[in-house]
């Protein structure tokens, strides 16, 4: 069972049989409706997870990123980041700028960081990318691998795309896919689901 409280500024999902000392915080991606990524936050809470689905001003991530430090008190939890596209570039400018609230950083559909390096960092990082993103290539991926956390680990999904890593349609200049959204989602599930349990041992 998972409790879904929404506000102007989020959504949370929250187990009502468990929960677990790791909480995931969501950024959505640029000019999407966060309620896209709601199944997958869902899924998420239903492991024991609370997930926030923080709800950028105009759908745009870099618009007062920081509100998330109104939503949430990061000096009494322990959270992992995540995000996509869009999303993915302000969570990381978030571990850039203050690392220490956050326990992991989880990256999928995005060729961020690219203005800043990360590569410092010891926070553990995953990073899925789909090899018909016509928003994110895997050129770009690559060529930013370098500015990562260190140890951080990529993941193709391999006939996927950029739409389909949110229940967003086929998005303008996006390439189509080669696998089903139900797989797609699939495997973003199940990479996200072993990373933040891997963490949440840990703490």
């Amino acid at each position: 069972m998972v409790s879904v409280i929404e506000t102007d500024d989020q959504i949370s999902f929250t187990s009502k049989i468990s929960e677990n000392k790791l909480e995931v915080v969501f950024f959505q991606g640029g000019l999407n409706d966060p309620k896209a990524y709601a199944p997958l936050c869902r899924k998420i809470a239903e492991k024991g997870f609370t997930c926030h689905l923080i709800k950028m001003d105009w759908r745009l991530p870099p618009y007062d990123y920081q509100k998330v430090f109104k939503l949430i008190d990061t000096t009494a939890g322990n959270y992992a980041i995540r995000g996509h596209s869009q999303g993915e570039k302000i969570a990381a400018q978030l571990v850039y700028e203050n690392p220490n609230p956050f326990k992991g950083l989880f990256l999928m559909g995005t060729s961020h960081p690219r203005d800043i390096d990360l590569s410092n960092q010891n926070i553990p990082c995953i990073k899925l990318y789909a090899d018909h993103d016509g928003l994110a290539s895997v050129e770009e991926v690559l060529e930013n691998k370098s500015k990562l956390p260190k140890h951080s680990k990529l993941i193709l999904i391999a006939g996927g795309n950029h739409s389909q890593f949110g229940y967003l349609g086929q998005l303008l200049m996006d390439s189509s896919s080669e696998i089903s959204l139900e797989e797609q989602q699939k495997q973003t599930y199940n990479h996200l689901i072993n990373f933040i349990s891997s963490i949440g041992k840990s703490i």
